[in-house]
């Protein structure tokens, strides 16, 4: 039997660990996985995601620097990888249409925002995913490491989990419509969710269920299930 697979997560906030989990699982059905989230930190003092370096991109931007800074300046080389066998890191695609002011960074590089014409998706997720590398101190993806880059948002594999004929995806292109957040208001009453970490909990098993479409339906998707399993296969 194999042992039990050390998943250390650093994401943009608790709803997508939830369906990144849920994916994991959907492709490593029979192996013993441990997940540890490490970004965003729940801060108890405050009983809420806030943590030591807060939510969303901006939360994952300090988390990465903070652990390269550990690694003398390169993610690949902090402790975590003493205590888990992967990383996967999470920025969803719309982050490319940023700029650092509007995260309250200051970073003087300048290379967001980074986003490009869509389709084909992988031009602004390629982008972003070297800003994401810099971050972390790295010029390449460090062996241990799988990143997650949804276009334009994880959202986009929520609705193609959940709703998968939506029509207003269909018409847009599913990983080219700007904003599938407000599409979880919009479904019909019965079925829609919204954004919070009880309705996605609840959700957990049809995530799960509808990885394998929703990884042939989306290339990020793919991407993400390709790369982790390659990962996995390399680790001893």
């Amino acid at each position: 039997m194999s042992d039990p697979l050390r998943v250390a997560m650093a994401v943009e906030g608790p709803t997508d660990e939830i369906v990144l989990r849920a994916a994991i699982r959907s492709l490593l059905p029979d192996r013993e996985l441990i997940f540890q989230r490490l970004q965003p930190e729940f801060s108890v003092a405050f009983n809420d995601w806030r943590g030591e370096t807060g939510l969303g991109w901006s939360g994952v931007y300090h988390w990465c620097h903070q652990t390269a800074d550990q690694g003398d300046g390169r993610l690949s080389e902090a402790s975590l990888f003493n205590f888990h066998d992967l990383l996967v890191a999470q920025v969803d695609a719309d982050v490319a249409g940023m700029t650092y002011e509007k995260g309250k960074i200051d970073d003087k590089t300048k290379d967001l925002p980074c986003k490009k014409a869509c389709p084909p998706a992988s031009d602004t997720t390629d982008a972003l995913r070297s800003v994401v590398l810099r971050w972390m101190g790295e010029k390449q993806t460090p062996n241990r490491v799988v990143l997650c880059t949804p276009s334009k948002s994880l959202e986009t594999w929520v609705m193609a989990a959940l709703f998968p004929r939506n029509g207003v995806f269909a018409k847009k292109g599913w990983e080219c419509y700007e904003n599938p957040k407000a599409q979880l208001g919009q479904q019909p009453k019965a079925n829609r969710i919204k954004k919070c970490v009880g309705d996605y909990d609840a959700k957990r098993s049809q995530f799960r269920d509808a990885w394998p479409q929703v990884s042939r339906k989306l290339t990020e998707a793919g991407r993400f299930s390709k790369e982790f399993l390659a990962v996995v296969d390399s680790i001893p």
